[in-house]
């Protein structure tokens, strides 16, 4: 599927996906509009058959690429589509950032292990980070390094940090 820079005429169809996917936590309208004013700000989006799927928008900052969201229909969720993103996102940044940081939901197991797939580390969590008071992890990626190990496999937590289940 290509994936190309976001422009403004797809904010309609990329807004859709960040509501069905975040709901009262999806982005504004104007939060997306302002990315186009950002020098500091890259957006893309993958279609198939001209329709937009999945959508990313990282920052580079300094020697850092900082994913701000991505998200992916939800009818097309477990077909690859946002580990193809995601390795898009990661071979773009090679050579133009040191690090690659992102922050997931502590609950979100399935974009836990699609991060580690593509060699992403949790470094720390970030407590009470999201608005209904869920913990975030805070992942990331050595872009400058060779063969990075794939990090811990993470099994699932409760909010008291208990492994419920290891895979």
């Amino acid at each position: 599927m290509p994936i190309r820079d976001m422009k403004p005429h797809d904010l309609e169809e990329v807004i859709n996906i960040s509501q069905e996917c975040f709901g009262k936590d999806a982005w504004s309208r104007k939060a997306f509009e302002r990315e186009f004013q950002h020098p500091y700000s890259y957006r893309f989006v993958m279609e198939e058959e001209g329709k937009i799927v999945a959508y990313a928008v990282v920052w580079k900052i300094y020697d850092e690429a900082v994913l701000m969201s991505i998200a992916v229909k939800k009818e097309l969720w477990g077909k690859g589509i946002g580990k193809s993103l995601m390795a898009f996102l990661v071979d773009h940044f090679k050579g133009k950032a040191k690090k690659f940081i992102l922050d997931v939901r502590r609950s979100n197991l399935r974009a836990i292990r699609l991060y580690q797939s593509l060699g992403f580390k949790i470094i720390y969590e970030r407590q009470g980070y999201y608005s209904d008071g869920e913990s975030a992890f805070v992942m990331s990626l050595d872009l400058e390094e060779e063969n990075g190990d794939k990090g811990q496999e993470v099994g699932a937590f409760d909010l008291r940090g208990k492994t419920l289940t290891k895979n």
